[in-house]
């Protein structure tokens, strides 16, 4: 039982592939593929740059972060993505964006009043003394490291795993 269940796997996953192949080689009539690749599709436009969380005001939703692959502080949505037409869709946020209250952060965040003094790192300087950002929550156990809390990269592999099982289980099922 088993070995079919496998086999059946196995299957799925090898015709997944060839679909997913762009330019097997041979079309349909026998040609080889001489067509020249495609250019890469645009990014999108970065948000905009910002120096105070004043400027992302107009920005429903964001907030004046930097990130760790970015130098920068931009208005950012709460997932940490730019603003799509001026808008955000992110339902929580994670490390320093803006908050009202601690529901609006991510697992392992509080919300809470930064410590700026003149010695705080430069992308907590763009808020001011009465803002409330998402922190790590330390009385949790997590820790700041590189612009993430302890246990964040292990809880998005976790949900990541827990995904790929479940859609594992039901091709088996079925």
């Amino acid at each position: 039982m088993w070995i079919r269940k496998i086999e059946v796997l196995l299957t799925i996953i090898i015709l997944y592939n060839i679909t997913q192949c762009n330019g097997f080689g041979i079309s349909s009539f026998g040609k080889a593929n001489t067509e020249p690749p495609k250019p890469p599709t645009s990014t999108p436009s970065p948000a905009r740059q910002c120096n105070r969380q004043a400027e992302c005001a107009g920005i429903s939703s964001s907030s004046c972060v930097r990130t760790h692959y970015d130098p920068v502080t931009r208005c950012l949505c709460g997932d940490n993505l730019p603003p799509v037409n001026g808008q955000c869709e992110a339902v929580t946020k994670v490390l320093y964006h803006v908050c009202a209250n601690s529901d609006e952060c991510n697992d392992g965040l509080i919300c809470g009043t930064p410590n700026i003094t003149g010695s705080a790192p430069a992308h907590l300087r763009v808020h001011s003394p009465q803002d409330k950002i998402c922190l790590c929550d330390t009385e949790s156990g997590y820790r700041e490291k590189e612009h993430t809390c302890s246990d964040a990269d292990i809880l998005n592999t976790s949900i990541i795993a827990v995904i790929f099982v479940t859609c594992l289980r039901k091709m088996l099922v079925n």
